[in-house]
């Protein structure tokens, strides 16, 4: 056999290993996303809502009404917003004591790094990580590599009308969470590396 077969089937051996571990993975990476997504919302001393989804500031304004947090963090938020123009005028004065926005944070490793000075300055020990079921995994890992180890993390995933979590193989939810996937492993490499 000459060498440039060899190297062919060498070649050929690693993508077939590649792409086995990749479908193990993936089969794996969403069914963790499947089990954060059905654990219900406990409580802790602050619900942090990282924006970008929808349903994600009307579900963290619950958890904050119905005492499972006694301070609201909404990290991302646009720089022009204002709680009125989120939650359109439907807050009351004691709830909108109660909310900080971060208008700083534009991406999940930004919130992380946002989040934990809030916490922080705060002096709060525990939060409710609260975004999609499909951003989870990612967000969770991200937070817990940077927030200090005596903060509590409960992950309080959501629903998304884009994102179905029952059938994350049909239609766009697989491209959402084929995204995901590549950006968890992304930054797993990078804090192994510790480039991040």
């Amino acid at each position: 056999m000459s060498g440039k077969k060899v190297y062919i089937i060498i070649a050929a051996a690693a993508v077939l290993v590649l792409a086995a571990f990749t479908a193990t993975g993936f089969v794996s990476f969403a069914a963790r996303m499947s089990s954060l997504g059905r654990v219900p919302c406990a409580s802790a001393d602050a619900v942090v809502v990282l924006t970008g989804g929808r349903n994600r500031a009307e579900e963290g304004l619950k958890l904050l009404k119905n005492g499972s947090a006694r301070i609201m963090i909404l990290s991302g938020v646009n720089r022009d917003a204002d709680l009125d123009s989120i939650f359109l005028n439907s807050l009351s004065n004691a709830e909108r004591g109660n909310i900080v926005l971060d208008k700083e944070s534009t991406s999940t490793y930004l919130n992380a790094v946002e989040v934990r000075g809030i916490m922080r300055r705060m002096r709060l020990n525990s939060m409710l990580l609260l975004t999609s079921g499909y951003h989870m995994p990612r967000a969770e890992y991200i937070f817990r590599k940077l927030m200090p180890r005596d903060i509590k993390i409960l992950p309080c995933s959501v629903a998304t009308p884009n994102f179905d979590m029952e059938r994350w193989w049909a239609g766009d939810s697989l491209m959402i969470l084929f995204a995901e996937f590549v950006k968890y492993y992304l930054f797993v490499a990078g804090f192994s590396l510790g480039l991040v």
